[in-house]
């Protein structure tokens, strides 16, 4: 593994840590009492370290990718502690948490590093990097109460959902063998983010604009 790639390894998994960390708070506002966030911690924590471990292998991550993202979508807005947890959340720091998005703009990097396809390293980095750019717009949107963030982060939501599931095509195709930093992007950072927006959007229908 040459710089470049340990480099890109390291930021992913900062940005995975960081996600791990932070929805812990997020949830912890409409949690009732400090077992829900506990366990989630416990839950993400547990879940990166395999991904950790099973990203530098041969694993084959096109399946399990949406396996997970649509599990963890329904655990969180099935469960119902779990579900009560995020509808209590702050909708600005929900969907800031999108924020972490910016690092898949070092898709680009490992693209022009030949560490990925140029076609999708480009495309999807960017994508990453204009989403993580809206989140914080509509963050800072919610936190003001402006009228108009319930529409934009649903049609976000829809939009950042589509990206991902083609990403993960895309990614299917050509993206062989999968270098280790995005295998852990794949196997956690899509599955957290993808569910995150799901439940941004379940919240942007049932959240006061003014919240």
């Amino acid at each position: 593994m040459n710089d470049l790639a340990r480099l890109l390894f390291a930021a992913v998994m900062g940005a995975s840590v960081t996600a791990a960390l932070l929805i812990v708070p997020t949830i912890a506002r409409g949690a009732k009492g400090a077992a829900v966030p506990a366990i989630t911690a416990a839950g993400l924590l547990a879940w990166l370290s395999v991904a950790v471990g099973v990203s530098s292998g041969a694993l084959h991550h096109v399946a399990v990718a949406p396996a997970l993202a649509v599990g963890l979508s329904a655990l969180w807005l099935g469960v119902g502690p779990l579900r009560r947890a995020w509808e209590g959340a702050s909708m600005a720091g929900l969907v800031g948490l999108q924020a972490l998005r910016f690092t898949g703009g070092l898709r680009v990097l490992a693209a022009s590093g030949d560490w990925l396809p140029e076609r999708y390293g480009t495309l999807f980095g960017a994508a990453d990097v204009a989403l993580a750019a809206a989140a914080v717009a509509l963050s800072w949107a919610w936190s003001k109460g402006a009228p108009w963030a319930r529409r934009a982060t649903l049609a976000w939501a829809a939009l950042g959902g589509v990206s991902t599931l083609a990403g993960l095509v895309v990614q299917a195709r050509l993206v062989r063998p999968m270098p280790g930093f995005e295998g852990l992007w794949t196997a956690f950072l899509t599955p957290v983010l993808f569910a995150l927006l799901m439940v941004a959007g379940y919240r942007a229908r049932v959240a006061p604009s003014g919240e």
